[in-house]
């Protein structure tokens, strides 16, 4: 998948696209015929009927299906090959106990013990492999960030997994930055991922736009999560700035981020625990200020573009432009961020 032309990924974008769409509709019965729904509770599960669950085995599947004719139609190398090993397995393995989640209910311990483990793994082949350089200049600080970073986006991609499309928005929308800015980069089979991923969630949100006839669950949301989250560090800033390091993913991920940070502090400042669901996300809050639902993700798709533009500018200016843009954008996280956590939400049990 290292060399593929353009018109090859095309053509993979569209068979991921199809077997998504195919897919998705054949877990649907798969769910309905096992009786594997996400059932409105009362609480903030608020559907006004159960709705199948299994749209994340769809999801993976799909993923799984076209990388694997990808790489068996181009042959890429040995190295790159071993590439795409290490980002599926710890997904497909994520993925799975997500599944398990979906009909069992894991405790969240458990789920995040699984997740640090295959953080852990990640981020080894990350640090002592040669899929990236060096964040910090230090392979043990290297190590723990990129496990706070693989864990903490994982869940953010799920927390954002609480509307109609919301995840699938997001996520589709960090695809297409990871496409478009490893394309320009020159970093082809990363660029072939995301628009591998764009095909999947393309095809996948023709079943869960609103009215939802399907739901991603934790095993499609902790698919995606991990498997973003680990391409979003392995691309390559191509450039020797620290601050572009960091900010690269960071900018590619932004709107998962400010869900996680408004819903956590929020939670914190209300002797909540950040763990207990509740109706306190970006769309439950701009749903609250009478924003309709298809403008919500509307204003997903923009905001993400808009964050994302800056690692654009970073390939075409010096150091201490990088610098005076990353405060700018600081400066516009930290106003959404106060104007969102100020929205007044009702808790469950207050």
């Amino acid at each position: 998948m290292g060399d593929l032309e353009f018109e090859t990924k095309v053509l993979a974008f569209f068979l991921a696209l199809t077997i998504s769409l195919t897919l998705s509709g054949v877990m649907r019965k798969i769910a309905i015929s096992l009786d594997i729904f996400d059932k409105p509770n009362g609480g903030r599960k608020t559907q006004k009927g159960p709705v199948p669950y299994l749209g994340g085995v769809a999801i993976m599947i799909s993923t799984l299906i076209t990388v694997a004719i990808g790489v068996f139609v181009v042959s890429p190398s040995g190295e790159v090959r071993t590439d795409i090993l290490y980002l599926l397995l710890p997904a497909a393995v994520l993925g799975i106990i997500g599944l398990w989640d979906d009909i069992k209910e894991l405790t969240p311990h458990f789920r995040l013990m699984i997740q640090v483990l295959l953080g852990l793994a990640c981020s080894l082949t990350i640090t002592f492999g040669s899929t990236s350089g060096s964040a910090t200049g230090n392979q043990s600080a290297d190590l723990l960030l990129s496990i706070f970073w693989i864990v903490g986006i994982t869940n953010a991609i799920n927390f954002f997994d609480n509307m109609d499309g919301g995840a699938a928005v997001a996520s589709f929308m960090t695809a297409l930055g990871i496409f478009l800015y490893s394309s320009i980069t020159n970093q082809p089979y990363l660029s072939t991922f995301g628009l591998v991923l764009m095909g999947v969630l393309v095809g996948f949100f023709y079943w869960n736009r609103r009215p939802a006839r399907i739901y991603m669950g934790d095993s499609g949301a902790l698919f995606l999560g991990i498997l973003l989250a680990t391409i979003a560090i392995r691309i390559d800033p191509e450039t020797d700035s620290k601050w572009t390091s960091f900010a690269v993913p960071i900018l590619l991920l932004t709107l998962p981020i400010l869900d996680t940070c408004v819903v956590v502090i929020s939670r914190l400042i209300n002797s909540r625990s950040p763990l207990k669901g509740g109706k306190d996300h970006l769309s439950h809050r701009l749903a609250l200020k009478g924003i309709r639902h298809r403008n919500i993700l509307y204003i997903f798709a923009i905001t993400s573009a808009l964050f994302q533009f800056p690692i654009y500018i970073f390939l075409k200016v010096n150091l201490g432009w990088e610098f005076m843009v990353t405060l700018a954008y600081l400066f516009l996280f930290i106003l959404a961020f106060i104007w969102l956590v100020r929205v007044k939400v009702k808790y469950e049990d207050s």
